[in-house]
């Protein structure tokens, strides 16, 4: 049991009243209706008297006086009707019932500081999460650093993260079912912020037919194979540089650049993917660029675009700015990526 120590407490630990021997039939139905009586105010001094050892720590953490903090707890007692305390000498010593209304206690304290925080969100213009969809191009690796960039404040910021066509992004902005939308496209009636520019290069497995001519490879040749295609599935449209992979016979259309990469280490089909996100296939020869006449990668410029509920000074509208400045830091590198 831990000591505390006692500071004009005695006089209204002698005065707890024994409640469970003066119960009456409907006792519980009424405590369960009446208004709270105890403050969290009077808790939090009750958990200080125990986390700082005794009435002065806890007055010294709290900036009261110590009669302040011994009063509280005396009254909290005599609205219980239980002792948390008892005196062992010039010690108090909590009770096998303070300990258990410790731990409950905590409880409600830690409940009302997440209500307080919520209440805060919501006054900024910010609820549960912000809603991000993203074109399949863009680094993952600039989501984590956005979060890092952000305040403090910021730092249980949850992020519900889509994966997008530029169309998807579109109807996902016009629908208000996003608070950012990352894509290829600028979308009418929303202000577009240019963020970066995603090299895509052409891949396949070293033993793919492709590679067997050991000469540059004309697109007419490549229609004649199996493409893997980035298409978000409950969006329905094909994402990607290669937009004629929609007509293409024999596409295989995956929701992410990681599977296209499972299956094309397979050697099935071929696929253009964000450098980034394949090259670490490439480095380990799993993958090979393909010889593509006229250049075997290209560019996609993508943007950054808030919805109009987005206030500024919001989390949301914070957390777009940061994604901004981090992908700024990308082009001042002068690599496009983290």
């Amino acid at each position: 049991m831990k000591l505390v120590e006692s500071l004009d407490i005695a006089p209204h630990i002698s005065q707890v009243i024994d409640i469970g021997t003066a119960a009456k039939p409907g006792t519980v139905t009424s405590l369960m209706n009446r208004m709270p009586r105890i403050s969290l105010k009077q808790w939090r001094m009750f958990h200080a008297v125990i986390d700082y050892d005794g009435f002065d720590g806890a007055a010294d953490r709290l900036h009261v006086t110590q009669s302040t903090v011994s009063h509280a707890v005396a009254k909290l007692q005599e609205q219980l009707g239980i002792s948390l305390l008892e005196l062992k000498g010039r010690k108090a010593q909590i009770t096998a019932e303070g300990l258990q209304v410790l731990e409950r206690s905590r409880e409600l304290v830690r409940h009302a500081n997440a209500l307080e925080a919520l209440a805060d969100q919501l006054r900024q213009g910010w609820g549960p999460d912000v809603r991000v969809a993203i074109d399949p191009g863009f680094p993952s690796e600039l989501l984590i650093q956005a979060v890092r960039h952000c305040s403090p404040s910021l730092h249980d910021v949850r992020l519900s993260v889509s994966e997008v066509t530029s169309d998807g992004a579109r109807r996902a902005l016009h629908g208000g079912e996003v608070d950012i939308a990352i894509g290829a496209q600028p979308v009418a009636g929303f202000a577009a912020r240019f963020l970066l520019e995603v090299e895509h290069i052409a891949v396949a497995h070293p033993s793919h037919p492709l590679f067997s001519g050991k000469r540059a490879i004309t697109y007419d040749e490549l229609v004649t194979h199996s493409q893997i295609v980035i298409a978000p599935a409950h969006h329905g449209d094909v994402a990607g540089p290669a937009e004629s992979a929609s007509h293409h016979p024999g596409a295989w259309r995956v929701c992410h650049p990681d599977r296209a990469i499972g299956i094309l280490r397979q050697g099935v089909g071929y696929a253009w993917l964000p450098r980034l996100q394949v090259q670490q296939a490439l480095d380990a020869r799993h993958l090979c660029a393909l010889p593509v006449t006229g250049g075997h990668h290209h560019h996609t410029r993508l943007y950054l675009m808030c919805a109009q509920s987005v206030a500024a000074g919001s989390v949301a509208r914070q957390f777009a700015d940061a994604l901004h400045v981090c992908s700024e830091h990308c082009l001042k590198a002068g690599t496009g990526q983290p």
